[in-house]
């Protein structure tokens, strides 16, 4: 049998186990708690899960290049040799971009080249294409000056479509209907914004976005500035279904050839 001090020693050094174990367990919980309690005190900051797309591109030199290229430096030299380029690469893009209705193409093509000149960001709104070139970044809104401008020197009729507040766009008036042109986002839509909200069927077309281009950081430096014009761009096709826009709908008059027989029509 064992001697009562060998006992002695067994409890004491059992006594000894156990309080260390409690001691790590409750350390545990207590720092895990901690962390977890930091956590919510203290949210990370947001983390942006872009995919990165594949597509080729861009399929056009940027409206500053155009420029450079003729040496042009106010609008109306400026908007002659984009149409000048146009013209001379129509067939071209006709078949890049899979599009043979002329109307539509030289829309997708006034929203594109306006779309890849200029990354997304706060900038002042300039009084004509020319200062357009000038700026370092461009919204929405500023987006459309050179849209407009290219929309109508290729002879479409347009109109503008804002949600103040919100987002603004070019409806293109295609053989007898409106389609929607995206610059900021260069998204295409083959109905107007109205019918969209209403919910009705939809086709739509994606193209290049530097936004989406990894060779491209600089076309992201708004996310950071509270901006998220990808998710813009995945949203505008579902306007009417998951998108609302808010914000008070504005609708210009239509502009261009077709323009009075438009406003004529009730």
């Amino acid at each position: 049998m064992e001697t009562t001090a060998r006992v002695y020693r067994r409890v004491l050094a059992m006594k000894y186990i156990i309080r260390t174990v409690l001691i790590a367990l409750f350390s545990f919980g207590l720092g895990g708690w901690s962390v977890v309690a930091l956590q919510r005190s203290n949210p990370p900051p947001p983390i942006y899960d872009l995919v990165f797309e594949h597509q080729p591109g861009p399929d056009v030199p940027t409206l500053q290049v155009l420029a450079a290229e003729a040496s042009a430096v106010d609008d109306a030299a400026i908007l002659a040799a984009v149409v000048e380029y146009y013209e001379a690469n129509a067939e071209r893009l006709a078949l890049l971009w899979r599009e043979d209705n002329p109307t539509r193409l030289a829309g997708i093509f006034s929203m594109y080249i306006s779309h890849i000149s200029l990354p997304y960001g706060e900038t002042t709104f300039p009084g004509s294409v020319a200062e357009f070139l000038t700026q370092e970044r461009a919204h929405c809104g500023t987006y459309l000056v050179p849209q407009n401008h290219i929309a109508l020197a290729l002879g479409l009729t347009i109109r503008t479509i804002e949600f103040v507040g919100e987002h603004a766009w070019e409806e293109i008036y295609v053989d007898d209907h409106w389609e929607l042109f995206d610059s900021t986002t260069n998204t295409w839509l083959n109905r107007p914004s109205l019918e969209l909200l209403e919910g009705a069927e939809r086709e739509y077309r994606y193209f290049y976005t530097p936004m989406l281009d990894i060779n491209e950081p600089d076309a992201r430096l708004h996310l950071a500035e509270g901006y998220d014009m990808p998710r813009l761009r995945g949203r505008m096709p579902l306007m009417g279904i998951t998108y609302f826009p808010p914000g008070e709908r504005l609708v210009s008059d239509p502009i261009g050839p077709l323009a009075e027989q438009l406003l004529a029509t009730p």
